[in-house]
C-alpha cells in the first residue's frame, strides 16, 4: 500500500502505469476524505457523484489494462475552482443570481487537464465574484481554514486551498488577478503557481471570457501540495488555443534542468507600514535566504521599484473601477443582484466614493505600463525575487478588507503580469498557522523561480495534510 498523501501527481500516474496503484484507489481515497472533512470545511461545493467518479476511475484502469498509453495525469482526481466552465457542473462564481444551467463545454484549461487523463472531484468554493480574500458567499456559505476554523481560508481560491490542505484533493485549477492563488496558498500551507499572464488562455472563464478591466491582470493558475505538482499542472494548461487572442506561444521549460547555481536571488521585505512582516514571517524569509545563499549565484536585498504606484493603480482602477461605482452597479443590476456579502458591500461603498477624471484614468493606465517596464528592468539584475505574500498568518473571518495595504506584496506582480510561485515555509510559533513565501520571476521564466522553490522545498519541513 502506498501513502497517497506522500505521492506527487507524477508519481500517482507513474505507479498506475507500472501496475502498482489503481485510479480506483485514488478515487476511493479522496471520496473518503471529502465525506469525512468537507461537511465541516465547505471547500468543495459541487462534488462529482461518487458512483460517477468511481466509474471513471474504473474506465481509466481498464484503459491501462488494454495497453492504452496514458497521459501525465492518467486517472488522477483533481479539484477545479468555481471560476470557469466544467461540462455538467453548475458554475456560479459564488453568486446566487448566476447559478443556473449546467455548463455545456469545458474551459480550455479544464479540457487540457482532462485530455491529460485527470478526473474531476468537483468545484471548489469562492467569494462572490471572486472579489475578496475571504471565501464566503450568500449561495454556498463560508469555507473554513483546516488549520484553524476561526481563521480565513483566503480568497478567491480559498475553497481550492482548503481542500488541498485538508487532503481532500491533490491539486487543481485556480485563478489569480490580485493575489487570489497566492494569499490562500499562504493561509493554508500549500503550493501555488500564478503563470505569466497570457500564458494560459482564458477561454471558458465564467461568466465571461473577457472580464473588462480585470482582464489586465487575470490569469489562470494552479495549486498543489508540492512544487513539482504545480509545475506539471502549469505546463499542461499553457499555450494558445486559437480562441483567446492574447495567449502567447511561449515555451514552458523544465525547472529540473535549471541549475540553481546560475540564479541571482533578490530578497524583499517592507520595514514599515501595513505590509511590515511579523517576526515569524521575517524569520522564515531570512531562513530561506540563508538556504539559498551559497547554492545560488548571489543573494542580495532589493526593493522593487514603484510599489506604491503599482498598488494604487490596481486598487483604484482594476478593483474599485474609478467611476463612482457605476461599473459595479451596472454589472450587478444586469444580474438583478441586490443582496451582497460583507466584502462586496464594502467594495461597493468604496467604489462609490472614488471617481477619477479622464486625465487621472489616462495617467493611471500609463503608470501601469511604466510599472511593468520598471519591474522588467529589475529582472535584468536578478532572476528570482523572494518575499512574503502577506505580513502575517491568516486573519480571522470577516477581516478581508481591514487593511488593503497589507496586499502590497501581491498587487504589484498582478499588475505586471509576472509569474509567481508560493511554497509553505514553516509555521508561526504563537498561532501554529502556516506561513508561505512568494517567489517571483521575469515573464515566461517560470522554470527559474520553480527551481529555486524546489531547492527550498527539499530543505524545509515536508507537507502533510491537516
Amino acid at each position: 500500500m502506498h501513502d497517497i498523501d506522500a505521492l506527487s501527481l507524477r508519481e500517482m500516474a507513474d505507479l498506475q502505469r507500472r501496475g502498482r496503484l489503481a485510479s480506483r484507489d485514488l478515487a476511493e481515497h479522496y471520496l473518503a476524505r471529502i465525506a469525512e472533512r468537507n461537511p465541516r470545511l465547505n471547500a468543495i461545493i459541487e462534488q462529482t457523484p461518487p458512483e460517477r467518479l468511481l466509474a471513471e476511475a474504473d474506465a481509466a484502469d481498464a484503459a491501462l489494462r488494454r495497453g492504452r498509453l496514458p497521459g501525465p495525469l492518467h486517472g488522477v482526481p483533481l479539484s477545479l475552482k468555481d471560476a470557469c466552465h466544467v461540462r455538467g457542473f453548475h458554475p456560479s462564481r459564488g453568486v446566487r443570481e448566476l447559478h443556473g444551467a449546467a455548463s455545456e463545454a469545458n474551459a480550455t484549461v479544464v479540457q487540457r487537464l482532462f485530455d491529460a487523463g485527470a478526473l474531476a472531484l468537483g468545484l471548489s468554493n469562492v467569494p462572490e465574484m471572486c472579489m475578496a480574500f475571504d471565501t464566503d458567499n450568500l449561495l454556498y456559505g463560508r469555507t473554513l481554514n483546516p488549520h484553524d476554523p476561526e481563521r480565513s481560508a483566503g480568497g478567491s481560491s480559498g475553497g481550492e486551498a482548503s481542500a488541498i490542505a485538508a487532503g481532500m484533493s491533490p491539486g487543481g485549477l485556480a485563478s489569480d488577478a490580485c493575489g487570489s492563488v497566492r494569499v490562500p496558498a499562504h493561509f493554508n500551507g500549500v503550493c501555488g503557481l500564478k503563470l505569466t499572464q497570457w500564458r494560459a488562455p482564458l477561454t471558458g472563464q465564467f461568466p465571461h471570457d473577457r472580464s473588462g478591466l480585470f482582464h489586465l491582470s487575470s490569469s489562470f493558475a494552479v495549486m498543489g501540495r508540492g512544487v513539482d505538482d504545480v509545475a506539471l499542472l502549469g505546463q499542461l494548461i499553457s499555450g494558445p488555443d486559437g480562441q483567446d487572442p492574447d495567449t502567447v506561444p511561449a515555451p514552458f521549460r523544465d525547472y529540473r534542468a535549471q541549475p540553481l547555481s546560475a540564479l541571482r536571488i533578490g530578497v524583499w521585505q517592507e520595514s514599515a507600514g501595513p505590509a511590515r512582516p511579523s517576526a515569524a514571517t521575517s524569520a522564515l524569509l531570512q531562513h530561506a535566504a540563508a538556504l539559498l545563499d551559497g547554492a545560488a549565484a548571489s543573494v542580495t536585498e532589493v526593493v522593487p521599484p514603484m510599489v506604491d504606484e503599482a498598488f494604487d493603480v490596481l486598487w483604484k482602477v482594476l478593483v474599485l473601477g474609478g467611476d463612482g461605482g457605476r461599473g459595479w452597479g451596472q454589472l450587478f443590476g444586469r444580474m438583478g443582484k441586490t443582496a451582497f456579502s460583507a466584502p462586496i458591500a464594502q467594495l461597493l461603498e468604496w467604489s462609490a466614493g472614488l471617481e477619477m477624471s479622464v486625465d487621472e484614468l489616462r495617467a493611471a493606465l500609463v503608470m501601469r505600463d511604466t510599472v511593468r517596464h520598471k519591474l522588467a528592468a529589475m529582472f535584468r539584475d536578478i532572476d528570482v525575487l523572494i518575499c512574503p505574500i502577506y505580513p502575517d498568518v491568516a486573519f480571522r473571518h470577516g477581516e478581508s478588507l481591514r487593511e488593503p495595504g497589507a496586499y502590497r506584496y501581491v498587487f504589484p506582480f498582478s499588475l505586471s503580469g509576472s509569474p509567481a510561485a508560493v511554497i509553505p515555509a514553516g509555521r508561526c510559533h504563537d498561532s501554529g498557522m502556516p506561513i508561505g513565501l512568494q517567489l517571483v520571476g521575469r515573464h515566461w521564466d517560470e522554470h527559474q523561480l520553480l527551481a529555486a522553490a524546489a531547492h527550498l522545498e527539499r530543505l524545509l519541513p515536508a507537507w502533510r495534510p491537516v
